[in-house]
């Protein structure tokens, strides 16, 4: 129930107190880095700031959540080093972990845009950063360590994301409850989005799930499915669902875009 609870209240942090990241937190975080950057096998590299406040001061009016940059005390980016979409998406779920790895800990995060940031202006600020950096992360304390759980509101019903053996037939909940995979639906959709975008859409036929994004937007979209990949892989764990992605993006320029499929 931790990922449950974890999406329902999941915020970025926008304000950091103005405290160093432990050295003891700083080691986990190291260790997190190199450990799981190898075991997940992607062309994806995480790297921490060599410093934070340079950082800040270097991207200040060029970089930010929704234009304004966040002030942290420290930044991890995430590095692609081909140019597959398949590892992006990779990335954006590697780094998702990492967010519920340091939310752990007591530390908040925040995507960071980098607009028309360039690449070379952000390798001296990031130890071992190389390839194309897409997107960065504020990470430290957080000012307010209130959390909310979001209203239900604001999220889209299953049957506007999820179908059955077509993009044309929505799914019940009567259906998904059968499946005994309602449940990881009502609370997947909690992940976050660009925009609070919601494209995710689920296509259930036989006992394969595969994603598509509604209206592709280029990296945003991968980001965005990489994130809910890993959030559906560990709520699936409470009904013993472990398997793999199968990620094969296909940019056609349709209305949806697959993404990946697994097997449930």
């Amino acid at each position: 129930m931790l990922t449950t609870n974890f999406l329902k209240s999941r915020t970025s942090t926008r304000e950091f107190k103005d405290k160093e990241v432990s050295k003891s937190d700083l080691n986990k975080i190291n260790e997190f880095l190199e450990n799981e950057t190898v075991v997940s096998g992607a062309n994806v590299r995480l790297c921490i700031a060599k410093d934070g406040d340079e950082v800040y001061k270097g991207l200040q009016g060029l970089a930010g959540y929704g234009g304004i940059m966040i002030k942290a005390p420290t930044y991890i980016s995430l590095s692609v080093l081909d140019d597959e979409p398949k590892s992006l998406v990779e990335g954006a779920y590697l780094i998702e972990k990492f967010i519920t790895f340091t939310d752990g800990m007591g530390l908040g995060s925040c995507w960071i845009s980098l607009g028309d940031v360039v690449n070379e202006d952000l390798y001296p600020l990031f130890t071992g950063a190389s390839g194309d950096i897409p997107a960065i992360l504020a990470i430290g304390y957080p000012l307010n360590t209130k959390k909310n759980d979001h209203k239900y509101t604001d999220r889209i019903a299953n049957s506007d994301i999820v179908f059955i053996d077509s993009l044309d037939n929505p799914a019940t909940d009567e259906q998904l409850e059968q499946r005994g995979i309602n449940e990881i639906f009502n609370y997947a959709k909690y992940a976050p989005s660009s925009f609070n975008s919601q494209p995710w859409r689920f296509l259930l036929a036989d006992d394969k799930l595969s994603i598509y994004i509604e209206d592709f937007k280029g990296n945003n979209s991968l980001i965005d499915a990489g994130i809910i990949m890993y959030y559906i892989d560990e709520l699936g764990k409470n009904i013993s669902s472990n398997t793999k992605w199968e990620i094969e993006p296909k940019i056609t320029g349709e209305k949806y875009t697959y993404i990946a499929s697994k097997n449930l």
